[in-house]
């Protein structure tokens, strides 16, 4: 309702004051002329959360200049001259306007805010972190240079800390606004003691009660009847939502989101419906209720508002307004909440006013959609303390940045809390992506709902200081790469004829490349495949492990296909068998080669068992300068379809724990010893050379000597034989005796004595297995894990074999030994 500040613009300005009329002046402290400042006409705007702004028409004898003006503070002063204390308002020109010029005077429009006011022109972007709403607006006046007692803080709700609050591309004194409508707070501008004071309040209690002002309700009243009063008002009576519901989701307590609803006028018949928020920014189940009853609160703060039209000077923005008539939805009172002044020469004082009932707490109205947004990406850069040399993160992966828009002084890594990264896929049980980001990377910041106070790093970018790895230089257009910063990587090149996937790290210099190689100058090494490192290296697989150089073209093959190498061991093993029967023949020792036929069936084909298969077609070689040492725990075969050869240019040995058996089936066994002696032991047992057909004893350049402990026996085929026998010689047979000397003689006794040798004997039980058998069946424990502690303390573990043997000799356990967990008696 505006009727009579729009009358009071179209009623002419008089040059004279009607008594029991208001005076208005202006003073200007530090500007001379302004004593000769003559009010014409004014028209004042104040309202609830709003900083005044009067516009007065004055004329001046002289011309003014503006820096004497423009930017001063002034005081506006209605003072009427009945006794009614004045009204003061100390604000600041921010409008001089010259209207016009005569040869008497000149015209000028000024416009007189509240100081607060001038914060509109300060356009800002910054952060805020653990602080509360008061604090915040707190921190941007005293910004601006207010004083202690410019302004105050009565207000009864326990406000929470913020981690976190940004003011983004909006002015202070909207940005103060916003926090108001956010948080439930309001203000008025009252007069004090040393000028306007601005006063925040968030409950009924923070309105102006006293002294105490009441009114008569006459329509058609006004001044000319010297009595201040309302002479209209009208009610408007709006249907409001029922109910608020809210939702938000706080990612740091993921379990659930938080969601309430309120209705505080249940028992109002005329309210309507539900309106459901997502997205309120609460953090909690607490912040959710608070979140809803807020919305509803500034619902049934404007559902009803009075209009009128009084001449009562002392109507204010939070001031209590009583009349004599009652009012049925404000038994209490009305709160003013907007008033329009409006006065001049000959023409009296007059306002226009809104109100709402005093009971209930004024609330701005929420305009969500005037709040910043954020649309598109900010830039920042990630930050820690000290530039630390590798990420700082948190516990919970989050990172700590600077806004680039943020100008305002921080302790390094402390910029910002710790704020959410964006990945390609985050899933759970730790699954995700995540190359750790550090200090000075240029971050790219999104905001979840476009609220400025929702911030996450969405993804990074290189710069000019931190460089792309793909570029167009040295042909890197072509490789695709994943690096971290100390140099490991997957690189992966596409470029024609060089294709290959390199994975490496710079310890060790261990690198799997695959397909074409080159070095660090991009000069090929190779192709194919290569897994290399400076330092130690294994190849495992529990589960078995399949070496070939089989050609499997274009990987058309299965994983285990072994065709080639079972192939190959089948042959090998049926030549075996060959040779085994011949051998068998020959009453030689044979090979279990069922057993090894077995095991290639059972355990290595498509390797059902934990064993390793190499397989060549253009053989294998294995090289050394030391040592090789092959070892079974069972038996080792070797066989070859043409020949086996064996070298060492010092020693050959060769052991066996019970029979060594050399047979050969065809050419014959040849023993050569180029130097020193062929000597030939049986320590324990006799000793049987037998030849088909001749068999030749010679010595080249030596004597033959034949001695034994009980005789020496010479048998040709018939009855005849020869026997030495201790002291005596033996000669007989059914034939005759031939001696072919030219002359024989017969001497005394004579004799030689030849030593005979005798043998150390060691009885070796390496082969002697300790095994393990169940107690009640007597049975082999077969396959199972066993942990043996021996008497030394030492500990042995394993799994127990075929026959539950163990990798432990009977000698080992001889001492003494126990059985302790994992075994558990079958």
């Amino acid at each position: 309702m505006q009727g009579a500040f729009q009358r009071s613009q179209q009623e002419p300005p008089s040059g004279k004051l009607v008594t029991g009329r208001q005076a208005y002046t202006i003073e200007v402290p530090g500007t001379a002329s302004a004593k000769d400042l003559s009010v014409v006409f004014y028209r004042a705007h104040e309202g609830m959360s709003e900083p005044y702004s009067i516009t007065v028409e004055v004329t001046h004898p002289d011309a003014l200049i503006r820096a004497h003006y423009l930017g001063r503070g002034a005081n506006f002063i209605i003072a009427p001259e009945d006794g009614v204390e004045p009204r003061r308002y100390c604000g600041v020109i921010t409008h001089f306007i010259k209207v016009k010029k005569t040869k008497d005077f000149s015209l000028y429009t000024f416009v007189i805010e509240a100081y607060i006011g001038r914060l509109r022109l300060t356009l800002a972007s910054r952060t805020f972190q653990h602080v509360t709403a008061p604090q915040i607006i707190e921190a941007i006046l005293l910004k601006h240079g207010f004083l202690g007692h410019q302004y105050h803080f009565r207000l009864r709700r326990t406000y929470p800390e913020h981690a976190f609050r940004m003011q983004y591309q909006i002015s202070d004194f909207d940005y103060i606004h916003v926090v108001m409508q956010q948080e439930g707070i309001f203000f008025y501008v009252e007069q004090g003691k040393y000028g306007d004071e601005i006063v925040f309040g968030d409950d009924i209690d923070h309105y102006v009660y006293l002294p105490e002002l009441k009114v008569p309700y006459r329509e058609k009243a006004g001044l000319e009847s010297g009595v201040e009063a309302v002479f209209a008002l009208q009610t408007h009576a709006q249907t409001v939502q029922q109910s608020f519901m809210v939702a938000d989701y706080n990612p740091l307590k993921a379990w659930e989101r938080f969601k309430d609803e309120a209705n505080i006028a249940y028992e109002d018949t005329t309210t309507y419906g539900q309106s459901y928020v997502y997205g309120t920014s609460h953090l909690s189940q607490t912040g959710a209720q608070w979140e809803a009853q807020l919305r509803h609160e500034a619902a049934i703060a404007w559902q009803v508002v009075y209009e009128g039209e009084s001449t009562v000077l002392e109507l204010r923005p939070g001031r209590i307004l009583r009349i004599d008539e009652e009012l049925a939805d404000a038994p209490s009172g009305q709160v003013i909440i907007e008033v329009w002044h409006s006065g001049g020469r000959g023409k009296s004082y007059q306002n226009a006013y809104k109100s709402i009932p005093s009971d209930r707490r004024f609330r701005l109205k929420l305009e969500e959609h005037m709040w910043p947004k954020v649309v598109g990406s900010l830039s920042a850069r990630v930050t820690s303390p000290k530039k630390y040399k590798y990420a700082f993160v948190t516990k919970d992966g989050h990172y700590i940045i600077r806004l680039d828009l943020d100008w305002d002084p921080w302790n390094p890594g402390g910029e910002s809390v710790p704020l959410r990264l964006a990945k390609p896929f985050a899933g759970a049980l730790q699954t995700g992506f995540h190359f750790p980001a550090i200090d000075g990377t240029e971050a790219v910041i999104q905001a979840r709902d476009g609220d400025p106070n929702k911030l996450y790093i969405s993804h990074f970018h290189h710069t000019s200081l931190q460089t792309d790895l793909i570029t167009s230089q040295d042909r890197w257009m072509s490789r695709n790469v994943l690096r971290t910063q100390s140099n490991n990587k997957v690189r992966m090149e596409d470029w024609e004829g060089q294709e290959h996937v390199k994975v490496a790290t710079e310890y060790g210099k261990s690198q799997l490349t695959l397909g074409h190689m080159v070095n660090a100058r991009r000069e090929e090494r190779g192709g194919g495949f290569e897994l290399r490192t400076d330092d130690k290296g294994s190849v495992r697989a529990g589960k078995g492990l399949f070496l070939s150089a089989d050609l499997q073209a274009k990987a058309q093959g299965k994983q285990l296909e072994m065709s080639p190498a079972m192939g190959q061991l089948q042959v090998s093993n049926a030549q075996a068998q060959g040779l085994a029967d011949a051998a068998a023949v020959a009453k030689a020792e044979i090979a279990a080669l069922k057993a090894e036929s077995q095991w290639l069936k059972d355990s290595v084909a498509e390797l059902k068992q934990a064993v390793m298969v190499l397989s060549a077609p253009g053989g294998i070689a294995l090289a050394t300068p030391d040592r090789l040492s092959i070892a079974a725990g069972k038996d080792v075969n070797v066989t070859a379809s043409t020949g086996i050869g064996m070298s060492a240019l010092r020693n050959v040995a060769i052991a066996a724990g019970d029979v060594l058996s050399l047979f050969a089936h065809k050419l014959g066994i040849k023993l050569f010893a180029a130097r020193g002696k062929v000597l030939i032991q049986a320590q324990s047992d006799a000793i049987e050379m037998v030849a088909a057909k001749d068999m030749h004893l010679t010595s080249a350049e030596g004597t033959l000597t034949a001695n034994a402990a009980n005789g020496v026996v010479l048998g040709g085929g018939g009855t005849a034989y020869s026997k030495v026998l201790a002291d005596d010689v033996h000669m007989g047979g059914a034939g005759k005796l031939f001696l072919h000397f030219t002359e024989v003689v017969l001497m005394g006794p004579g004799g030689l004595s030849l030593p005979l040798p005798k043998f150390e004997q060691l009885d070796v039980h390496h082969d002697e297995m300790f095994t393990l058998s169940d107690t009640v069946t007597g049975r082999p424990l077969v396959k199972r894990p066993y942990k043996i502690q021996l008497a030394d303390g030492k500990i042995v573990e394993g799994v127990t074999g075929d026959d539950g043997e163990t990798l432990l000799s009977k000698a080992d356990i001889a001492q003494g030994m126990k059985l302790l967990s994992p075994f558990k008696k079958g």
